[in-house]
């Protein structure tokens, strides 16, 4: 009876229960995380490794598709906590040389969009052409090297690009990428052949779009060119394939190729899915898409000043755009 009235007794007594109940604490959390963190990483390389390959594929079926004369070079990986983020760079061969073309970044993850991230860079010489106003100024990317534009066969543009204008002011000992815009559209046995023996064709350009849609909407009134953001097609967006491998020996069956990463993208949940869907029905229509619904507007073509000067005064070019010069060596 004396030690429950004894104020200094049950202190002691509560703090020692106090103790024992916050050790219990520490040694249940102890042993929670003992088995929830390993757990929990386990989960999260696994998930984040699927997300990885799911988004690694995005990128790689996008560079199947679009973007002329590049292809991705060295990848790094940063996974993070159900993400990650993929670091690429980028390259073209030009002549058989292998010229860096800059940094790409794609995000991925339950947490965030996928996004592909392209540089942006805030001078107006700098980045992407989408307007007739922006053949005044000749844009390059963040190395330095300058856009290819590409210009529709069915527009009547009041001005385009004659860069083949330019070989005479170039150096002898410099090759080069020159973009070439057909006349009219054709089919790709018609395209190469037309094309000189002595210049290496490393990229056809597929016509993604409605003539007639756009004809009537917003790129021709009149004869005319409108005010639009879609009147012309940068290297950056640009759609169509390769006919070089990313080792820059000549590809199996590019056409192909290009028809099945289509394909692929249509069923790939992605932020560009509903794209892939659209170049599925413009390209080939309500029967489904093949090798024989691809219409050539254009091509990438690589060469020195003195081959490339045999495509001066050839009548189915309709504009050409110089874009990487290098030297030779």
């Amino acid at each position: 009876m004396d030690n429950l009235f004894n104020n200094e007794q049950m202190k002691k007594t509560m703090k020692k229960a106090q103790r024992r109940a916050t050790w219990k604490t520490i040694f249940i959390t102890f042993c929670v995380l003992i088995v929830t963190l390993p757990t929990g990483k386990i989960a999260n390389d696994a998930i984040t490794r699927f997300l990885q390959s799911h988004a690694q594929n995005s990128v790689y079926t996008l560079h199947q598709v679009e973007g002329a004369n590049e292809f991705i070079g060295t990848t790094r990986f940063y996974p993070g906590i159900l993400g990650g983020e993929i670091q690429y760079k980028t390259f073209k061969y030009i002549e058989g040389k292998i010229v860096p073309t800059g940094d790409d970044t794609f995000d991925y993850g339950f947490l965030r969009d996928e996004v592909l991230y392209e540089g942006s860079i805030s001078p107006f010489p700098f980045g992407t052409s989408n307007s007739d106003q922006d053949l005044d100024v000749q844009r390059y990317n963040e190395l330095g090297q300058r856009e290819m534009l590409f210009f529709y066969p069915f527009i009547n543009y009041k001005k385009t690009r004659n860069d083949l204008a330019l070989l005479p002011q170039i150096g002898d000992d410099k090759i080069m990428e020159i973009a070439i815009s057909f006349d009219k559209g054709y089919t790709m046995q018609e395209a190469l052949a037309k094309l000189p023996k002595n210049v290496t064709a490393t990229w056809l350009w597929v016509k993604d779009v409605d003539e007639i849609a756009d004809h009537t909407d917003k790129l021709i009134k009149n004869e005319k060119v409108e005010e639009s953001n879609n009147l012309l097609r940068s290297e950056h967006d640009v759609y169509g394939f390769s006919l070089l491998n990313a080792n820059g020996d000549v590809a199996e069956n590019p056409a192909d190729q290009f028809v099945r990463a289509i394909s692929t993208g249509t069923r790939q949940t992605s932020s560009l899915q509903d794209e892939y869907k659209r170049l599925e029905k413009e390209i080939g229509g309500a029967d489904g898409l093949s090798v024989n619904d691809l219409v050539i507007y254009g091509a990438v073509v690589t060469g020195n000043k003195k081959t490339l000067t045999s495509l001066q005064n050839l009548d189915f070019i309709k504009a050409s755009s110089i874009g990487v010069i290098t030297d030779k060596y």
